[in-house]
């Protein structure tokens, strides 16, 4: 298998993650709106379903930064240094440039 039909694996994969966590995710919503509830109940459920939820990926966004090893993170970092730099460097020239034609 070439590394391009790898990457393409992987990107279907994602895709198709992606699509059952939104199925699952509306066809939750769409039961507990169809539901024979009252109306506090079902906001009650809905927002505690909304509390998990947030938990869940939080969990799973701590697992996911604990599999990314640190070199990539410092790299990312460095990266994300780098370019702030080239930022701040550039707007110092342009305003000594500014202050230099004023004169």
């Amino acid at each position: 298998m070439t590394h391009e039909n790898e990457k393409e694996n992987e990107k279907s994969r994602e895709s198709g993650l992606w699509y059952l966590i939104g199925g699952v995710a509306i066809g939750t919503v769409l039961g507990m709106l169809f539901a024979p509830k009252k109306g506090s109940k079902l906001r009650e459920d809905i927002g505690e379903w909304g509390r998990k939820g947030r938990d869940t990926g939080r969990t799973l966004m701590g697992r996911l930064g604990a599999m990314i090893p640190f070199r990539v993170k410092a790299a990312a970092a460095f990266g994300a240094a780098k370019a702030g730099g080239a930022e701040a460097i550039r707007e110092a020239k342009e305003s000594l440039a500014l202050d230099g034609a004023k004169k």
